[in-house]
């Protein structure tokens, strides 16, 4: 991984221009894999620093044949059909005014909302009425109890002398 970032910081540094650090130059100097890395980098970078000279004539001829190959490229049209893209534009044009204008159907009924506003009534009525639903089966079932012990009381009390 230092490596890797040794020869990161060697590209950065040759790009840049500046000369290497002298922490970087000792690197290179310890470690002959780093030293083969900077002078192949520093070969590939001199060509392309230095772009090659460009032959005037050559870029005549190029410029050239890329006019001729533009104006060969171009299909001449037929006369006759040159109302073509016209018309069929205008007839597009005419299908959507058409449609644009046509009357639009009655939207459909729309259901009761009776329904709904009921369930909603309720919910306002539901924080009173709640602890006595939610009570009652308990309230039942103690009220059941209590009469089991009342009699269970009297029974017992009548068997004693």
């Amino acid at each position: 991984m230092k490596s890797w970032w040794i020869k990161f910081r060697i590209s950065t540094a040759l790009d840049s221009g500046k000369p290497l650090p002298a922490s970087l130059r000792q690197k290179i100097a310890a470690d002959p894999e780093l030293e083969r890395f900077a002078h192949r980098t520093q070969a590939l970078g001199r060509p392309l620093r230095s772009p090659p000279p460009v032959n005037p004539s050559l870029h005549d001829s190029i410029m050239r044949a890329v006019r001729a190959s533009a104006q060969r490229g171009q299909p001449r049209r037929a006369p006759g059909l040159s109302w073509l893209p016209a018309s069929a534009t205008l007839a597009a044009l005419v299908v959507v005014c058409l449609w644009m204008s046509r009357p639009n159907p009655a939207p459909p009924e729309r259901p009761s909302l009776d329904g709904p506003l009921m369930a909603l009534e309720m919910s306002e009525q539901m924080p009173a009425a709640m602890p006595s639903m939610v009570m009652a089966p308990l309230s039942n079932e103690w009220a059941r109890v209590n009469h089991d012990v009342q009699e269970t009381t009297q029974i017992l009390l009548a068997s004693f002398p």
